[in-house]
């Protein structure tokens, strides 16, 4: 008789943590308009290699890419800087890439931007380094409000204080101070 009780105990406490597992997703979605914004999902579509080039042609940008890669979470871009370019249109395209590529997309939580020169001689070697932004989702959020058409130089040290953006002493020379 022990052993009887003792298996419908047993028995029955299974059946309530299986009953008590199955109503899991539903409290889950009774509680989704609630929580912490950190914990819910960041709506946009999911970049994949299939729909990489549609994306960065969709891209308003006014530097010519030279190169894209997708690994993982980590979105790296090579932009060509042509010898007349201007700094606000390095910042502005900069702010493009960073809010599209962080702000309305779900998967991408680093974009790596490279901008490169050739040189003026066909002869000479690849693409030499000018600027490098590395900018991560936790900080992009702050960009949201910020416009390409904003002052050059609200831009540029909002793109500073958010990221880390590395100059040569090319971009030195391009664009003195």
């Amino acid at each position: 008789m022990n052993k009887i009780a003792r298996l419908l105990t047993i028995g029955g406490l299974s059946a309530a943590v299986v009953l008590t597992m199955a109503f899991v997703p539903f409290l889950d979605r009774k509680n989704s308009g609630q929580g912490s914004e950190a914990w819910r999902s960041i709506s946009g579509p999911e970049l994949t290699e299939a729909n990489l080039p549609d994306y960065v042609n969709g891209l308003p940008l006014q530097l010519r890419v030279r190169k894209v890669e997708l690994t993982h979470s980590i979105l790296s871009l090579d932009l060509l800087l042509p010898g007349t370019a201007e700094k606000k249109v390095v910042y502005g395209d900069l702010l493009r890439i960073a809010q599209s590529s962080l702000l309305r997309t779900s998967n991408i939580s680093r974009v790596l931007v490279r901008i490169v020169e050739y040189g003026a001689k066909p002869g000479e070697n690849g693409p030499e380094l000018v600027m490098a932004m590395e900018a991560a989702r936790t900080e992009a959020k702050a960009l949201s409000s910020l416009k390409g058409t904003d002052g050059e130089d609200k831009v540029a040290a909002e793109l500073q204080r958010r990221f880390l953006l590395t100059f040569t002493k090319k971009w030195q020379r391009h664009f003195p101070e």
